[in-house]
């Protein structure tokens, strides 16, 4: 591209801009300086954008500069971003005001050199897509079918372990562990850019190295060796299931980025062409491109083309699906500047214009951690000038119920009186892991605040669905003892102690199993504990089968209207079966009908709204079922996407002001709301306790080892130093956990920052002493940060004295369960 002379300066640009929009707010001065890139415009640069500095109108802005400088036509900038929501947001404000760019300059006399508004801004996928379906035939592939989704991946990855060949395939897993580990592996093998065979060598060196240790084995190295065992004799089913999409042309996200990246690599006249296509280039969210991504974008446009990719590495959030924390701090590495090249190498972006000063000091405290990084540094976020001192309120409360309810007490004077909805403001809960929401939403709901639980794996906590999905599941399986121990014991049919214990009894002496023992699950629906037998499901898997024959029963041994309800239950439970084999969304509907779910849902909140959840659960199964799924698999994917605390890969949310969105914090992430509640900061939940499941490939058969991952320089390394024992070994795989573990803390920090600076204006932070264990929770390192600001700018709410370590909880065996439907 030939050298760069200004015509015009971002000032005058926005000048112009002005004439036909007098709102328009011309750019501040280090926005100024990013939009020009003042040293020289057409160099590769890095901006760090943090959160709600107004990135997304910078980005415009540059372009807008660029095109009224003649440097470019709107077309001829590549943007990329993540979601097709973001890159229809840029897109539109990119082509708003070229539109007011050209008629300002008309206004003002001055020639345009653009007539068409065109621009090229598409997501990551779509332009690997786009790559790989134009290059394709080169590699000999067909990649013409749209990408599978996760669903469907899914479904395909399932089916390939159920029909394994069971023969020499040593596994101690269920198979539902298999096709996540399945999934897991092949993601990252082609996310790295490794092969089965690389992954075989590595781990048969462990296997080696181990088999050398003197001394008696002990549990760690067994682990260890078992894992890489098992990811052995993973791969060849791994090559099985790309060979299988490669073959059918059915490819998944991971094998297009993966494929268009050969492609770069393997013809280097493609990078050529988009070159010349594409005379600049802007990547946004840097910070959250994968290993395949960078290696696609950076052969076709390193060496010193005018890249600008903007990020911020505190929002870093998603290495669980392939990006990389350190990914934004290794930016000139992979796009370093070209001879002679003289301008700057990085920009900041930190005024923001979204949070008020109390919050945002509250995301500096926490994000001074994970700001200094070895590649890169990052100042504090500074407020905007006319910021207000912002409301914050943190509190540690007694039990999870007295938690939600504070929520509750925060929200409704900012919302309105009796729970009618008479602010403009927008509310929200952000929640870290699934499981907290009942009890949040429960509480929400008694104080007549509409609410709505965002993405699939939160909707099955949903009182409703829940139930829809606990007699799917009873349908499914003669073994799902617990989601029918929820149905009996509900209020719908409400089978008291008496009529479980002789339904036990009939079905032990129907199975002939003597050894069944059912005193457990009587004593705790004694207790008022009812769903705490739902884990019992060797007393309870056979229950389903004894319902069959409930006839055969002696009656006297069950109450009239225990065994008139259970008899009734028997006739429905056949009539649902009989439709198991139709389409998911039918029987859904049944059992909606069954449950008179559609009558209590408009009970409980009036009109068409209170069906939002159940509807969006029809909408999923509806997806999944046009894939081909069958019902078992189905409520396979559910568990997945219900054990996925991160949430499965979606867009940022549509902000909704009608209702109190409850979401997980990385589904927040591109969103923002007036009012935000962080619930449960407690050490375990928030920052979670990765120990349980951690980054480590000497324990985790869905990762690669770190040795041959593109960022290994990064992630910890394991060595065994001097060890020639097992005991040593041990030692040594316990030390190397310990590092994963905390490698993984960092994500839970910039996590913390992403959920606090969601909030505009009202921060409300909490944490409880006793949750549903035997000990007590402790508040975690995020609230003791949060709570430091609050004591200074904000308020405490300091209630109850913390428990000491050996106490009891004193709700110890309760177990919470949500009314619904309502006893008919």
């Amino acid at each position: 591209m030939s050298e760069f002379k200004e015509i015009y300066t971002p000032l005058e640009v926005a000048a112009f801009i002005k004439r036909v929009d007098p709102k328009f707010h011309k750019p501040s001065a280090p926005q100024s300086k990013i939009i020009s890139m003042i040293d020289n415009p057409l160099e590769p640069a890095v901006v760090i954008a943090g959160a709600g500095s107004g990135k997304t109108e910078t980005m415009a802005a540059r372009v807008v500069y660029l095109v009224a400088n003649n440097v470019v036509k709107p077309h001829q900038v590549l943007g990329l971003t993540f979601t097709r929501k973001a890159a229809g947001e840029l897109n539109i404000r990119i082509r708003k005001r070229l539109k007011q760019l050209s008629q300002g300059m008309k206004e003002a006399g001055k020639p345009v050199h653009f007539e068409n508004f065109d621009t090229s801004v598409t997501t990551y996928h779509s332009y690997a897509g786009r790559i790989l379906s134009e290059h394709a035939i080169r590699l000999g592939i067909d990649a013409d079918s749209s990408p599978m989704g996760e669903a469907a991946l899914w479904m395909l990855a399932n089916r390939i372990v159920q029909n394994w060949d069971a023969a020499g395939f040593t596994y101690e897993s269920a198979p539902n562990t298999v096709v996540e580990d399945l999934m897991g592996l092949t993601s990252q093998a082609l996310e790295h850019q490794v092969t089965g065979e690389q992954i075989i060598a590595e781990d048969q060196k462990l296997l080696d190295k181990l088999a050398t240790m003197g001394g008696a084995l002990n549990p760690g190295v067994r682990t260890a060796a078992r894992t890489s065992r098992q990811r052995i004799a993973l791969v060849e089913m791994m090559n099985y299931f790309i060979n299988e999409r490669r073959i059918s042309g059915e490819l998944s996200f991971d094998d297009q980025i993966a494929l268009a990246a050969t492609i770069a690599e393997k013809f280097p006249d493609v990078g050529a062409i988009e070159r010349t296509k594409y005379p600049v280039v802007l990547l946004d969210e840097y910070q959250d491109t994968s290993h395949s991504q960078v290696r696609l974008l950076s052969t076709l446009f390193g060496g010193g083309h005018p890249v600008t990719a903007v990020g911020d590495p505190c929002q870093s959030i998603y290495t669980w699906r392939g990006a990389a924390a350190g990914t934004i701090g290794a930016f000139n590495s992979y796009f370093p500047k070209g001879p002679g090249a003289k301008g700057r190498a990085q920009f900041d972006l930190l005024e923001t214009f979204r949070n008020d000063k109390a919050i945002l000091d509250a995301a500096n405290l926490i994000s001074a951690e994970v700001r200094n990084d070895k590649k890169i540094v990052v100042s504090p976020l500074t407020a905007r000038d006319d910021a207000g001192p912002g409301d914050l309120v943190c509190g540690i409360f007694e039990n999870l119920e007295a938690e939600a309810q504070a929520i509750v007490e925060y929200f409704l004077p900012l919302w309105g009186a009796d729970g009618i909805k008479t602010s403009d403001l927008s509310f929200a809960v952000l929640v870290r892991k699934k499981s907290q929401i009942p009890i949040i939403q429960s509480a929400l709901t008694a104080a007549g605040i509409r609410s709505e639980v965002l993405g699939l794996g939160g909707l099955i906590h949903v009182p409703e669905v829940a139930d829809i999905v606990a007699l799917l599941n009873v349908i499914d399986s003669p073994d799902a003892g617990g989601a029918l121990m929820r149905h009996l014991t509900g209020p719908r049919i409400n089978l008291g102690p008496r009529d479980i214990a002789a339904l036990g009894r009939f079905s032990s002496s129907q199975a002939r199993a003597e050894s069944l023992d059912n005193r457990s699950i009587v004593k705790n629906i004694i207790a008022g504990n009812p769903l705490a037998a739902e884990g019992d499901d060797q007393f309870t898997g056979s229950l389903i089968d004894a319902l069959d024959e409930i006839d055969k029963a002696n009656r006297s041994t069950f109450s009239p209207a225990g065994y008139a309800r259970l008899s009734q239950f028997s006739a429905d439970l056949r009539r649902l079966r009989s439709r198991a084999s139709g389409p998911i969304t039918d029987l859904i509907l049944e059992i909606e009908r069954y449950l008179n779910l559609d009558s209590e849902v408009a009970l409980r909140e009036e009109g068409i709204h209170g069906r939002r959840h159940l509807d969006r659960f029809l909408d999923e199964a509806n997806k999944f079922s046009r894939s081909g799924g069958s019902l078992h698999a189905f409520l396979n994917w559910l568990d997945v996407a219900s054990k996925a605390e991160s949430g499965l890969k979606a867009g940022a949310p549509d902000v909704d002001k009608s209702v109190v969105q409850i979401l997980t914090i990385h589904m927040s992430k591109g969103a923002e709301w007036d009012v935000v509640a962080i619930p449960g900061l407690t050490n375990g939940t928030f920052p979670s306790d990765s120990s349980r499941s951690p980054e480590n490939w000497t324990t985790n058969e869905r990762f690669i080892p770190f040795a041959l991952r593109r960022d290994s320089d990064v992630v910890p390394q394991l060595s065994f130093g001097l060890a020639d024992t097992n005991k040593a070994a041990s030692d040594a795989l316990d030390n190397y956990g310990d590092k994963c573990v905390d490698y993984r803390k960092g994500e839970e920090i910039r996590l913390g920052y992403v959920a606090v600076t969601r909030a505009k204006s009202h921060l409300f932070a909490s944490a409880s002493h006793w949750g549903g264990g035997k000990k007590p929770l402790r508040a975690s390192s995020l609230y003791r940060k949060i709570e430091e600001i609050a004591l200074a700018q904000g308020r405490v709410i300091d209630e109850h004295i913390p428990p000491e370590d050996d106490d009891r909880n004193p709700r110890a065996g309760d177990e919470n369960s949500v009314i619904w439907p309502r006893d008919p």
